[in-house]
């Protein structure tokens, strides 16, 4: 810091004088004067204060006159002035060729580092690479890494990646990280994110947490988290992955009722899911138009970089078969760059049909059960109907919506998730002998539960 006003204002305030003589509010002329005549110290302030003003021509005077000897000003000024000034046209013309034409040491390729160009890349690039182990505690060469990283080149990804993963004193590995993630889309992504996946393992929590949020960073990179939940992984960077999976938006595919009405225990799951998930849930009726999504659907879409489409059907039926395949279409050509993960139609999972056993079971208490669904053609869905009897232990029959007549059985058990003509014509239906109906399947507290636990836990 001055200790003196530069005598060129009428203030007695030497920082006031620094800053008029940053803003150009000083004469240039009479300040490198006074320099050149060692009547002005050149101290890091006073240097910060001209970089943004020189030309070549000054730059190159200061560099072969007062700063020759001593470089210290020229590095404490860079740190405080390059990372703001060095992006600029008349900055990087002024500065970057007399700096590329000094001896090189480690204080003049900090500064160099500020600026990207490849000249400045292959210097740094060579000179890091030719740093012995026993130096990588020294803070000056730990400051050359980032400066690497901010160069962008490709090339330099081996070198930066080993470095983060090799041996060495935390604060040079966290150097080594801090120049990847400077870099980060310049890298070649699959060595990338197969150094961030191993290093998210390390034993340092720190280095392993970043490396978490840089995957999170890549394009595919929701893909590469989920493969990490199959890691042991310190309790810290466990919660780290947590915060930065991103659940992909559901599209549930659900009958609906006449005209597109959703049944309000649809509703309700849809709701309870999106506050569990933190990702939105659309609810999307076979009986009406497909809805769009809104912008924050569509946000979390791309953010994801996928959707995921979950049919809540329970057969095998022509929905299943030819309306899905087709919704899953539209989407794709709805959101491009976002891609459609689809999972079978919910009657198709096992753990389904293990539930269904279990709740009909349990409810039953040793009675005859019979389950009712609508009609299906086809030898699949025929075959889906004999093994889903034959998993359930209970027989099934198809009734009409509009004039269920099932055969007796004490308790009768409509395969449908929410209230539907099925079900409402069963409860206005004189049945004989007298039968136990049972309530819609989202009614029952054990399937609500295994729903939202299962759809919860979709990436």
């Amino acid at each position: 810091m001055i200790s003196a006003p530069l005598g060129l204002s009428q203030s007695t305030d030497p920082w006031q004088d620094l800053q008029a003589l940053r803003r150009g509010r000083l004469p240039l002329e009479p300040v490198l004067e006074q320099i050149h005549q060692g009547l002005l110290p050149l101290s890091a302030d006073v240097l910060a204060a001209l970089m943004g003003r020189l030309d070549r021509s000054a730059v190159e005077r200061l560099l072969d006159g007062p700063l020759a000897g001593d470089r210290a000003p020229l590095l404490q000024a860079a740190r405080l002035e390059f990372v703001a000034l060095a992006d600029d046209p008349l900055v990087r013309q002024a500065w970057l060729e007399p700096l590329l034409a000094l001896p090189e040491s480690v204080a003049v390729l900090e500064v160099l580092g500020h600026f990207q160009d490849p000249r400045v890349a292959a210097r740094l690039r060579s000179f890091v690479a030719a740093i012995n182990p026993t130096e990588r505690q020294d803070i000056n060469l730990q400051r050359l890494l980032p400066l690497l990283g901010r160069q962008r080149q490709a090339e330099d990804a081996q070198l930066l990646l080993a470095l983060v993963q090799e041996p060495a004193p935390q604060a040079w590995r966290r150097a080594a990280l801090e120049a990847v993630a400077l870099g980060l889309s310049a890298w070649p992504q699959e060595p990338l994110a197969s150094a961030m996946a191993q290093l998210a393992a390390d034993l340092d929590p720190l280095l392993a947490s970043d490396a978490v949020d840089l995957l999170s960073r890549l394009p595919d990179g929701q893909r590469h988290l989920r493969q990490l939940l199959r890691c042991a992984l310190d309790p810290a960077v466990a919660e780290r992955l947590r915060r930065r999976l991103q659940r992909s938006p559901l599209v549930l595919v659900v009958h609906g009722r006449q005209g597109g009405v959703i049944p309000e225990a649809l509703l309700w799951l849809a709701a309870e899911l999106e506050q569990r998930r933190q990702s939105p849930v659309l609810l999307q009726a076979l009986t009406a138009e497909a809805p769009a999504g809104d912008a924050r659907f569509q946000l979390a879409a791309r953010r994801a970089g996928v959707l995921t489409l979950v049919p809540l059907l329970l057969l095998p039926g022509e929905h299943a078969r030819s309306d899905v395949p087709a919704i899953a279409a539209q989407w794709r050509g709805a959101a491009p760059g976002v891609g459609v993960r689809r999972h079978a139609f919910l009657g198709a999972w096992p753990a389904w049909q293990r539930l269904l056993a279990g709740e009909w079971s349990r409810l039953a208490a040793g009675r005859t059960l019979l389950w009712l669904h609508h009609p299906l053609e086809g030898g699949l869905a025929q075959r889906y109907l004999s093994h889903l009897s034959a998993g359930v232990g209970y027989p099934g029959m198809a009734v009409s919506y509009s004039d269920p007549q099932p055969r007796p059985a004490a308790v009768l058990a409509p395969l449908t998730l929410a209230p539907n003509r099925l079900s409402e014509s069963l409860k206005m239906e004189r049945l004989a002998p007298p039968a136990e109906v049972l309530p819609p399947l989202l009614e029952l507290p054990g399937v609500r539960d295994f729903l939202l636990s299962a759809l919860e836990v979709l990436p």
